[in-house]
């Protein structure tokens, strides 16, 4: 009985938490309206109402003032996020992640093959000139992102795979593979 009683009470403590989280007004005539937030482009602040805890952020964060999907703004790089996983063996890999945030940048590098190890500012540095020399978008020929990649970040070519996902600054996301 009383596990009956909290499989019924959940969902309706649920249901009025989102009556109670509209966005819906009604006016003195009885005409429900929407109730219309201002946004600052400046800020980091989420005027969206939403009851659903797992809120895609990168979604929410390209979106323009009418809910389209627009190019993200002040991006260093032509992409939002690069992440580069190259294999040599089962125990040896380069790897590079790097994820551009409104709050900021996380940065990632692996090198099995030379030993090293670095985030945040120090992969960076090291990756920042690389990332410069990137020039492709969305609609370049994946053999040839593959190839250009491999040249840039100085890839050896006696790896088993590679594997390449990319969201670029319109928000497009893009996975590259190759494998020997």
């Amino acid at each position: 009985m009383k596990h009956l009683k909290m499989a019924l009470g959940v969902p309706l403590l649920f249901g009025m938490l989102y009556g109670c989280s509209s966005n819906k007004a009604t006016d003195e005539t009885g005409d429900t309206t929407v109730k219309q937030e201002e946004t600052d482009t400046n800020t980091n602040t989420d005027t969206n109402t939403n009851t659903d805890t797992n809120t895609n952020t990168d979604t929410n964060k390209d979106m323009n003032n009418n809910g389209q999907a627009g190019t993200t703004q002040n991006l260093p790089y032509n992409f939002a996020e690069f992440s580069l996983d190259v294999d040599y063996s089962p125990t040896e890999s380069y790897e590079v992640d790097y994820e551009y945030e409104t709050t900021g940048v996380e940065v990632e590098l692996d090198d099995d093959r030379n030993n090293i190890k670095l985030r945040g500012d120090e992969a960076l540095a090291k990756l920042e000139p690389m990332f410069k020399k990137l020039k492709f978008d969305a609609s370049t020929a994946n053999d040839e992102v593959i190839d250009h990649v491999i040249s840039v970040f100085g890839i050896d070519k006696n790896y088993t795979s590679f594997e390449l996902e990319v969201k670029f600054a319109d928000g497009t996301e893009k996975e590259y593979k190759k494998t020997k």
